[in-house]
């Protein structure tokens, strides 16, 4: 069979050139007594900044000290609130074990986070949120800067109030008796 004439516009393919992957040796997994880290915060489902209104709120979770934002690999996105289980002992047990609740038996240490594959991004400050929404959602970033953003430099305000927090109940109550006695 005669050979097809080579195109001028194609580069002729040359064997050794072929770019190999990395061999990327297997992870052991960590296992739970090791790590505890899903007894250490609570994450809930939020939707992600597809709108103005989505992208203030998460700016708002931002405001809060102790919470941040997680974006997963597939555009789930998450609030974390930074918060020790009461029953994880300090070995990483849980104190509670034979009793604790669905959502507990449900994890499992080869799915988790720190055991998956899957990869995310975590935003811990208002400012890595907007450099995010600038590059990824300029169209959002643009409606909210003018009207619902902070100067940068109040972004970044890393001292707590000056005032300490008493319990919310304690708040609720006496900020309801103070509505009363009017």
């Amino acid at each position: 069979m005669p050979e097809a004439p080579k195109s001028k516009n194609k580069p002729a393919r040359v064997a050794s050139a072929k770019k190999r992957l990395p061999v990327v040796a297997p992870r052991e997994p960590v296992g739970c007594l090791t790590c505890g880290l899903c007894c250490t915060y609570i994450a809930v489902g939020i939707d992600g900044p597809l709108n103005a209104k989505a992208a203030t709120e998460i700016l708002w979770h931002l405001y809060h000290d102790g919470v941040s934002i997680y974006r997963d690999g597939e555009d789930e996105w998450m609030v974390q609130f930074e918060s020790r289980c009461r029953h994880l002992l300090d070995d990483n047990k849980c104190g509670i074990y034979a009793k604790r609740p669905h959502i507990c038996r449900e994890y499992s240490e080869v799915s988790c986070e720190v055991n998956s594959d899957g990869t995310g991004t975590t935003f811990y400050a208002p400012d890595e949120f907007l450099n995010y929404l600038a590059l990824n959602h300029k169209r959002i970033y643009r409606a909210i800067s003018e009207t619902h953003v902070p100067p940068r430099e109040l972004l970044g305000r890393t001292q707590p109030s000056r005032r300490g927090h008493e319990p919310f109940e304690a708040r609720f109550a006496r900020l309801r008796a103070q509505g009363q006695a009017r």
